[in-house]
């Protein structure tokens, strides 16, 4: 039975508005998840996602996403279990989703020249000064950490423990993300061990599943090759008792392959369970993929434009750097009333980051979150209208 509880308040075509409960929190979707990466969505205070000081009549935002790789680097999951898990350790009341940091191994190590069958070459990355080794064994995956150069493996099972120490409400297999364009063979290899992966962590959980609060998806990889997505998914729904979840589309794909993985995958998953699309956070990415019938979704973009100065609106996003907003005493946005919108104009802004002062990142970064969580509220309301 599971313990993730849900039932159809309205579908129109492929597109769908579920009430999901888990944890005594009822939500309603489609969703957009915030990132916070590091046990914090960067510049916020996670009590703007719920008051209408902040959000005007928004219904709260009661689900967000943490990352297993960084949070088990540092400051590290044993730690985060002794302050009674993570909810508690940032002072969160609802829904907290965490991946499984399969991707963030690829990401940290991958870079976008061609990549060795075996994974095993190392390259310097952005975040430190340290040499990124990563590879792939049947147990696991081996890598160094980018912080200080540490020995780590994350295999099956101790993900799940680790995901378990963060009393996450919802958490994710570990799987291998193939890169784009990688050759199919290559990529085949990379989905029977994600499925051999999967059936480990399962097992792992399934004794203790009746016992603890948490739920595991799996996750449907495979780039661009239908005929992998499709036999993924016959495989992986065995495991789908809660939700399932997609990702491999925010790799370097192009726009219309990932809006025909999109449309494809969806309409081969189960219709019962949540759906979860892994990385994608632009509005029309967005709404496109909950016409296919997708549920859940979660991005950085919405902070990391909003540190670059830019903003979502209805016609191309706003780059307050720009000179001609200097004179701009606009709302930012005509079609938001978050409390940036509400309470600067674009001259203010332009301003703050002219000046290099924080602010400019805080109210960006929360009016982009909002439009996101807006446009689907917006969805669900225009469907149960209907």
């Amino acid at each position: 039975m599971s313990k993730l509880k849900f039932k159809i308040l309205k579908q129109k075509w492929n597109a769908r508005v579920w009430q999901i409960t888990l944890n005594g929190i009822t939500l309603t979707t489609p969703v957009f998840m915030p990132v916070g990466t590091k046990a914090t969505i960067k510049g916020l205070v996670l009590d703007m996602l719920k008051d209408p000081k902040y959000i005007w009549d928004l219904p709260e935002i009661q689900l967000i996403l943490a990352n297993t790789f960084h949070l088990y680097l540092r400051p590290g999951d044993e730690l985060i279990k002794e302050a009674w898990g993570l909810h508690t350790f940032e002072n969160w009341d609802k829904l907290i989703l965490t991946d499984s940091g399969g991707f963030q191994v690829f990401s940290l190590w991958l870079g976008k020249e061609e990549v060795e069958e075996d994974w095993g070459r190392s390259r310097k990355v952005e975040e430190g000064t340290h040499d990124v080794k990563m590879k792939l064994t049947e147990d696991g995956v081996k890598f160094r950490s980018p912080y200080d150069g540490s020995k780590h493996m994350f295999t099956p099972e101790g993900v799940v423990d680790i995901q378990s120490n963060f009393w996450s409400d919802i958490m994710m297999v570990l799987d291998v993300c193939s890169p784009s364009g990688a050759d199919k063979k290559i990529i085949e290899q990379h989905m029977q061990m994600t499925h051999r992966r999967a059936k480990r962590a399962f097992d792992h959980l399934k004794p203790k599943y009746d016992e603890v609060r948490w739920v595991l998806f799996p996750i449907v990889q495979w780039g661009t090759y239908l005929d992998l997505r499709q036999q993924s998914v016959d495989f992986l729904t065995q495991y789908a008792r809660d939700g399932i979840a997609v990702g491999g589309v925010s790799v370097w794909e192009s726009k219309e392959l990932i809006r025909e993985v999109v449309a494809f995958t969806a309409s081969k998953l189960p219709a019962d369970k949540p759906r979860y699309l892994m990385w994608v956070g632009t509005p029309e990415d967005i709404l496109h993929a909950v016409e296919q019938g997708f549920d859940m979704f979660d991005c950085v973009l919405p902070t990391r434009l909003g540190r670059h100065g830019e903003a979502f609106s209805a016609d191309w996003n706003i780059k307050l750097n720009n000179a001609k907003y200097t004179k701009d005493f606009t709302p930012l946005t005509s079609d938001c009333w978050c409390y940036a919108c509400k309470n600067f104009t674009k001259a203010y802004i332009h301003h703050l980051l002219k000046e290099k002062e924080m602010l400019w990142g805080i109210l960006l970064s929360l009016h982009n979150i909002l439009y996101l969580h807006k446009i689907v509220e917006d969805r669900k309301t225009n469907m149960l209208a209907q």
